[in-house]
C-alpha cells in the first residue's frame, strides 16, 4: 500500500519538474532569440590536437549570430605550437551578448530569412547549418502547449 500512494506523488513531482524545465528552456531561448538580432551569443566546446609541429584547434558551437539566425556547427584552424604552453584538450566556450557584425554575404533570400549552409574543406574543415532564431521558440511553445494540455487531461 505504501508504494501505491508514493507512486502518484512521484509522478506529480516529475511532471512539475519537466514543466518547469520546459518553461525555463522557453524563456532562455526566447531571450536569446530576441537578442540575436543585435548581439552575438555562443555556447560550445574547444579541442586542441597536436599534429607534427602545429596545433589543430577545433571548435563546436551553437551560435546566436547577431543577425537573427542560429548557427550550429564546427570549425577549425591551424596554430603554431608554442613552447611551454599546454594543449587545451577540452575547453568549454561561452560568449554572451557581445555586439554583432552583420555579414557581408547575405545576398540570397534564404540567408536574409535566416537559413544558412556553409561548408568548406580547405584550408581547414568547417560546417555550419543555420536557421531563423524564432524557429526554436515556436517549437518550444508548441511543445509546452501540448505538454500542459496532456498534463491537464491526465489530471482529470
Amino acid at each position: 500500500m505504501g508504494c501505491s500512494l508514493s507512486l502518484p506523488r512521484n509522478i506529480l513531482i516529475m511532471r512539475k519538474t519537466i514543466g518547469r524545465l520546459l518553461i525555463l528552456c522557453f524563456v532562455i531561448t526566447t531571450l536569446l532569440s530576441i537578442s540575436s538580432y543585435s548581439h552575438h551569443s555562443s555556447l560550445g566546446i574547444d579541442h586542441d590536437f597536436e599534429q607534427q609541429d602545429r596545433i589543430l584547434h577545433k571548435y563546436y558551437r551553437l551560435n546566436w549570430t547577431g543577425y537573427g539566425s542560429i548557427l550550429i556547427g564546427y570549425g577549425s584552424q591551424w596554430k603554431q605550437k608554442q613552447v611551454g604552453k599546454a594543449l587545451e584538450k577540452f575547453d568549454l566556450a561561452l560568449s554572451l551578448l557581445k555586439p554583432a557584425e552583420t555579414p557581408a554575404d547575405r545576398n540570397t533570400i534564404g540567408k536574409r530569412l535566416g537559413f544558412w549552409f556553409i561548408k568548406s574543406e580547405s584550408p581547414t574543415p568547417m560546417l555550419w547549418v543555420g536557421f531563423p532564431s524564432w524557429l526554436p521558440v515556436l517549437l518550444l511553445l508548441l511543445l509546452l502547449l501540448v505538454y500542459f494540455k496532456r498534463s491537464n487531461i491526465a489530471r482529470a
